[in-house]
């Protein structure tokens, strides 16, 4: 018993000292001597560029004039006489006579298909003056004639044709026109013949 007494007292005993040591062991290390102080970590500056983006308007470019059309001589020559013959038509009477000079000095000068087309064609604005229908024929029958002639794809071909067309039927016309008025002349020398010779009978009877 004495024994066991002793035990628990010895026991005891070193369980209080080893409190103590505990208790002072604790007392007697410093703050943050158990675990190592954390590094302080290195503070780094780094420059970096950003791009900005800034929208400039573009100047406009300059609008690219086109070039002229050029046309063959044909062309250029036919479409300048249409343009001449388009004007003459509203030409005053005192503008057309000049006109007609200049186009038949032209002619006289160089036969050419140009000036041959612009004679005929004042000659027809200025009418008897310029003279008959078959002159006119004269001056347009060398233009479609097939060895010569103004190719049937030339542009002022169509122009001939048809001033040629126009001048036979005004002809066709003027013929048939003569024609009345040759039968209607017929019939008043018939009409004066028998008024005569019932004069004649009242004479002779008187």
């Amino acid at each position: 018993m004495r024994n066991s007494v002793g035990w628990l007292g010895l026991s005891g005993a070193l369980v209080a000292v080893g409190a103590l040591l505990a208790l002072g062991g604790c007392a007697a290390v410093p703050d943050g001597a158990l675990l190592p102080k954390a590094p302080t970590p290195e503070v780094v500056t780094q420059t970096v560029y950003v791009p900005v983006y800034v929208e400039k308007e573009a100047p406009a470019l300059p609008t690219p004039v086109p070039e002229p059309l050029k046309l063959p001589e044909d062309q250029e020559q036919s479409l300048a006489l249409l343009l001449e013959m388009a004007r003459a038509a509203s030409a005053s009477p005192d503008d057309l006579r000049k006109e007609f000079a200049a186009s038949q000095t032209a002619f006289n000068k160089e036969k050419s298909s140009v000036n041959r087309l612009r004679f005929a064609w004042l000659s027809v604005l200025l009418g008897p003056a310029a003279g008959d229908d078959a002159r006119l024929s004269g001056l347009l029958e060398p233009l479609v004639a097939k060895t010569g002639g103004l190719a049937m794809t030339h542009p002022l071909r169509p122009v001939a044709d048809v001033m040629l067309l126009q001048i036979s039927e005004r002809t066709r016309q003027v013929r048939e026109e003569q024609k009345r008025a040759d039968a209607l002349q017929q019939k008043l020398d018939a009409l004066k013949a028998i008024e005569k010779q019932l004069l004649d009978r009242e004479r002779r009877r008187n």
